[in-house]
């Protein structure tokens, strides 16, 4: 799909999956190490836990289908080699701290005059300007400023972050995004432009909409594990097995009550003493029952009984066939090695094999985050050696860039990077729209179809506008859904299907987040689609894929992150695992699928040839705990919970401030950083207790604990220790940082005279994204969808109403 392209990335860990995807998309990917090796190849696990610049699982999870060459920034000998390799280029990455590359001639506005149609990326824990710009982030940093690590874990302890690192992963996926984006922009244009990600604000998407609990004046969300409190009543989602753990999905809201009355069904299957008033319960308002008081503790105390009865007596492998079979909303907690061995990868053959050097049999890695029809996904290279490439890359006759060889279309001076592109998005809930909430933003036009007879389960999920669990109020849906055309329609009346198929034959791609089998039961497969629009590109996203034992486990991100492993990378050693806060894969596949859907449509521009994508969540979810897969497939060795302890870096954790429920955040990476920490706390005894570990930490919680969290951040920061205070959803929003971003966007709202939703997460030096201007009520634009796209007349559009099709 980007075959024509050449990337040349800078960037250390930091910067290293965005370099991977576009690398696996096709592109000719070169990798500029320093002296020494990138600092990628430091980072853990090791092949048999041996540290060395060939054996870091790391470097070989995202360095994969790329290729090395050593050449020194700072060196006037090797200044000709990169700057011939720029000349060439249609993509620049790089990590650095703001300012360095400028310093060493290398900076945007430097290597722009060299070529101007080059498409710079910057990645950074805080982004390019701003108070915060030059602060010193690392993992644990930027999972603590971007609001994540505040809610995950249990809420008698301090915070957690996820074991596997994973700000870089948002970031680099984000990163990723905002590189095609321009690059589209570009087409239009024939220029480049900067594309500045910060860490800290791609890692927001992962608070599940939180960080506007102050703007929407919700009350603010709470760390706890294991469960939610609605209205005071403690509600589990966590209960133990014979052999692990269950987690269930929120089986109380108006789109997933049914689940809740097939799981009581279920237990009077297998015998279980049901109550009545159990089997007839709503289980489609209980939730808001409760927020209204209707429904009490005591009255939830026989439902907890039952689960806690039913589950006693069961173990994972009976769960998990309960689940697939019965479509009940939850799933076991399971390790990776039971997922990576299990028959749902294998039956899909998700695990690839390469030969990897140093590494004896091949290596089973992540397989493709998404599988097309038409341009499958290649793994063509193993991770390279260091300078592996060397002969090959500087021996290669002087390239242009790809890009520059398109002529800009002079009556498109202005137009936004997607303009034209034409959307019919059948996605609901979280980790489809918001992938086509990127789309819109950068100038898509998408027609967003729901139905008023099956809610977005999105609508009824907090944070609300002024805390009232209205469905026009949810801040989460309007996030997801800004600057889209709002259609409500009954997809599966006839009259419904008939406008789909009108809806098709306008658009460019369809997007869709059913259940295995739901679009073809409606008639509307991909191809069926395709006679209506035969270059049609079309995505079907889901949890487990579309094919496979385990295509009918549905339900959301929280249960794709308990069978993929994830729970036991977020947890303490002697609790049950906490598990990542929110629906996690959700997040990741967010990123995905506008990758997928972009590049397929970059593809097409080319061939004129569409396609069928089939995104699995919990696939996409694999790749970003690809060290993990890799240290299990090659070692053979698990993750444990460790809390927030880290293989490398020491002292590494999160320690009380001043207050109730205050963290701070602090994360040694060098000899250079202990010897300034110490110096802070003026505790030069300290100075050879470096590895003293839980004693160290007590020293250092007595220290901290004693201080405002603020004050200790901007002491530690300007000794050059990494530091960030563990920021809540009311910190988030007041971060300076993330107000210099312009993160927050108010616009107009028809039940409400406003409300507020989170802007692009991008920022592109030259196609601003387009800013939302009003939420997307019920039916908002069915008149103008049906009028203005589809030509129907008044008179039609009011006889499709009566007859209940437009809800």
């Amino acid at each position: 799909m980007l075959s024509p392209y050449r990337v040349v990335d800078f960037s250390d860990d930091q910067g290293l999956l965005c370099g991977q995807i576009l690398a696996d998309l096709g592109a000719d990917v070169v990798r500029v190490e320093p002296p020494g090796g990138s600092p990628a190849r430091r980072v853990g696990p090791f092949l048999g836990d041996e540290p060395g610049a060939e054996r870091s699982l790391f470097w070989w999870a995202y360095a994969r289908n790329t290729r090395s060459v050593v050449l020194d920034p700072e060196a006037e000998a090797d200044r000709e080699g990169i700057l011939g390799l720029v000349a060439g280029a249609d993509f620049l990455i790089e990590s650095a701290r703001p300012g360095r590359m400028a310093e060493l001639g290398l900076g945007y506005s430097d290597l722009s005059s060299l070529n101007p149609s080059l498409i710079y990326i910057s990645i950074t824990p805080f982004g390019q300007t701003g108070p915060k710009a030059g602060w010193l982030g690392s993992d644990l940093i930027c999972m603590a400023a971007g609001g994540h690590a505040y809610l995950t874990g249990e809420r008698d302890r301090a915070p957690l972050r996820i074991s596997v690192p994973q700000a870089h992963a948002h970031g680099g996926t984000d990163a990723a995004v905002g590189a095609l984006v321009a690059h589209f922009a570009r087409r239009k244009t024939g220029r480049g432009q900067h594309v500045d990600i910060s860490l800290q604000q791609s890692v927001t998407l992962a608070t599940m909409f939180r960080s506007l609990d102050v703007p929407l004046e919700e009350a603010p969300a709470r760390r706890v594990s294991g469960g939610v409190f609605i209205a005071g009543t403690w509600v589990p989602t966590r209960y133990p097995l014979r052999d692990g753990t269950v987690v269930l999905g929120p089986a109380w809201l108006p789109s997933t009550g049914h689940f809740m009355k097939r799981l009581i069904d279920w237990a009077m299957e297998r015998g279980h003493a049901v109550p009545a008033s159990m089997r007839e319960e709503n289980w489609s308002t209980y939730a808001l029952r409760m927020i209204a008081k209707e429904v009490t503790a005591e009255d939830f105390a026989p439902v907890d009984a039952l689960l806690c009865e039913l589950f006693a007596r069961l173990d994972k492998a009976e769960v998990m066939q309960a689940v697939v079979e019965k479509r009940l909303l939850m799933a076991p907690v399971l390790g990776l090695d039971e997922l990576i061995d299990g028959e749902q990868l294998k039956a899909r053959n998700f695990a690839v094999a390469i030969d990897q050097p140093n590494a004896v049999p091949a290596v089973r890695y992540p397989g493709p985050v998404a599988h097309f029809s038409k341009t499958p996904i290649e793994y063509r290279l193993p991770a390279p050696g260091l300078d592996e490439h060397r002969e090959e890359i500087l021996g290669e006759p002087a390239r242009a860039p790809a890009s520059s060889e398109r002529v800009p279309d002079p009556a498109l001076p202005g137009a936004a990077p997607l303009e034209g592109v034409k959307v019919l998005d059948l996605f609901w809930i979280l980790a489809g729209p918001s992938s086509t909430r990127t789309l819109a933003d950068y100038g898509a036009t998408v027609v967003h179809v729901e139905s008023m007879k099956h809610m977005d389960t999105l609508r009824a999920i907090p944070p609300y506008r002024f805390n009232n669990p209205h469905p026009e109020g949810a801040g989460g849906f309007q996030c997801v859904n800004a600057n889209k055309l709002g259609l409500t329609l009954d997809i599966h009346e006839p009259e419904g299907r008939a406008i789909v198929m009108e809806l098709v034959a306008w658009a460019d791609v369809v997007t869709e987040s059913f259940a295995p089998g739901v679009m073809a039961s409606v008639g509307l497969d991909y191809a069926t689609l395709r006679e209506a629009k035969s270059d049609l590109i079309m995505i079907s996203s889901c949890l487990m894929g579309q094919t496979g034992p385990w295509k009918d486990f549905a339900g959301f991100g929280n249960l794709a992150a308990s069978v993929t492993g994830y729970q036991g990378h977020a947890g303490w050693p002697d609790c049950l695992p906490s598990g990542p806060h929110g629906a996690y894969t959700d997040f990741i596949s967010a990123r995905y699928n506008a990758l997928a859907i972009l590049a397929a449509l970059e593809h097409r521009e080319r061939t004129g040839e569409g396609q069928y994508i089939d995104q699995s969540q919990a696939e996409a979810g694999l790749h970003f705990i690809a060290p993990a897969f890799l240290d299990y497939t090659v070692n053979g060795k698990l993750r444990e919970q460790v809390g927030n302890t880290d293989a490398v870096q020491r002292p590494h954790g999160i320690y009380p401030c001043q207050g109730k429920d205050r963290w701070i955040a602090i994360a040694v990476a060098s000899d250079a950083q202990w010897e300034a920490l110490c110096a802070a706390m003026e505790r030069p005894d300290l100075l050879d207790q470096r590895d003293a570990g839980e004693a160290l930490d007590a020293e250092i919680r007595g220290w901290t604990e004693a201080r405002v969290g603020a004050e200790t951040e901007s002491l530690l920061q300007a000794r050059g220790v990494p530091a960030h205070c563990v920021l809540d959803t009311a910190d988030l929003y007041a971060c300076p940082q993330m107000q210099h971003r312009e993160h927050y966007i108010e616009i107009a709202c028809d039940l409400y005279q406003s409300t507020t939703v989170e802007s692009s997460r991008l920022r592109l030096s030259e196609s601003e994204a387009r800013r939302p201007e009003r939420a997307l009520s019920f039916g908002r634009d069915n008149r103008y969808v049906l009028e203005t796209l589809l030509g129907y007349s008044p008179e039609r559009i009011a006889r499709f109403a009566e007859a209940g099709v437009l809800l």
